[in-house]
């Protein structure tokens, strides 16, 4: 079954939300990509590797050497300059430490813009870092080896948009080479969808999570479309709410599997960003918390991936919450509900003036 299926959508919202999101496609699904597509490469010649484990600073050992796998950058990325981001996206990223280390793999394999052809480059070919002499540089740039097809040309250009102005950037894309955004996804990946669906394995919960997050927001728009209920999905990427609806402020949220129980639903009630005070919301950020419960598990070594899912919603307003009991005026990192006091999509909450 496909990991769309198990999320309770259909394949064109599921690619709608890879192609329209960038946070979530274009940046965590392509980094995927760029190993998937190596490791197509390794086989296709036949040469024998071994993948690493997750807390190496490399991706592959190939005849005894280590292969750091990368795709383009896209701010630095131009017609003439093919650019990399050599930040750690991992461990201890403060200081020296948020650079690669100069010893930390032998070969850097660089793809390109669609994934068509990548460079082998010798990490001794790299320049160090300006501050610290034993790192790589937080970005670095080659010449570029091949020249950018109509399509990628215009696939780098609608990725350097930001935030709000992302999204109509791709459509635009999507409508001038005339695709659905499964064929637009594909065509950014140089993969078919169901490779792209091999990626989303407990090897990459991160990237599980990030999916089923950006899925709830999917089947609030479902529940709502089906209840008639106008709502407008914000695109802002660091809006403190996910919707508005009836003038409403909608903060979208998943469950809290550690502390929810056959009493209480749990969720989290603070920022994926920050520190201390910083990573919390304050009590008036937003007016209703949408508490998608519909992914269910059957208890498997996987817990990540559901088994299935279904549209299932409480609604519950934002002064049903605790304040943090050390900071006055913010929410608890935290929350919990009593189950016995929400029905499941009771939407009646929006139409409340």
């Amino acid at each position: 079954m496909r990991f769309a299926d198990l999320l309770g959508l259909d394949e064109n919202r599921f690619c709608k939300i890879m192609a329209t999101n960038k946070m979530f496609g274009m940046v965590n699904v392509l980094g995927h990509v760029a190993e998937l597509q190596y490791e197509k490469q390794l086989k296709k010649k036949g040469i024998p590797f071994t993948k690493a484990d997750t807390d190496e600073h490399f991706d592959y050992r190939i005849g005894g050497h280590r292969h750091q796998v990368k795709r383009w950058e896209t701010a630095g990325t131009d017609e003439e300059y093919l650019a990399v981001n050599l930040t750690k996206t991992h461990g201890n990223r403060n200081g020296p430490d948020a650079y690669y280390n100069k010893t930390d793999f032998d070969n850097l394999i660089l793809f390109d813009v669609g994934f068509s052809n990548f460079m082998n480059i010798d990490v001794n070919k790299i320049p160090q870092n300006r501050k610290y002499s034993d790192r790589l540089p937080g970005i670095f740039k080659i010449k570029r080896q091949k020249n950018f097809s109509s399509f990628e040309k215009d696939f780098l250009n609608a990725l350097k948009q930001t935030n709000t102005n992302f999204p109509p950037a791709i459509e635009e894309l999507r409508k001038k080479f005339n695709l659905t955004y499964k064929e637009l996804v594909e065509q950014c990946s140089g993969l078919r969808l169901d490779e792209i669906d091999t990626l989303f394995s407990i090897e990459n919960f991160r990237l599980i999570t990030g999916a089923k997050g950006f899925a709830a927001e999917e089947h609030f728009n479902l529940l709502l479309e089906s209840k008639g209920i106008p709502h407008n999905q914000v695109v802002e990427i660091y809006s403190k709410v996910d919707h508005f609806v009836n003038k409403k402020k909608v903060q979208v949220k998943t469950l809290y599997p550690r502390s929810t129980d056959d009493n209480f639903w749990a969720f989290k009630t603070h920022k994926t960003h920050g520190h201390g005070i910083g990573e919390l919301y304050k009590n008036d950020a937003f007016e209703i918390v949408a508490v998608f419960i519909g992914y269910r598990y059957n208890g498997s070594m996987d817990k990540y991936t559901p088994s299935s899912t279904k549209t299932e919603f409480i609604f519950v307003p934002i002064t049903d919450l605790e304040d943090h009991p050390e900071y006055p005026g913010y929410l608890k990192r935290v929350s919990k509900v009593l189950r016995l006091k929400y029905k499941i999509n009771d939407t009646s909450i929006f139409l409340k003036s």
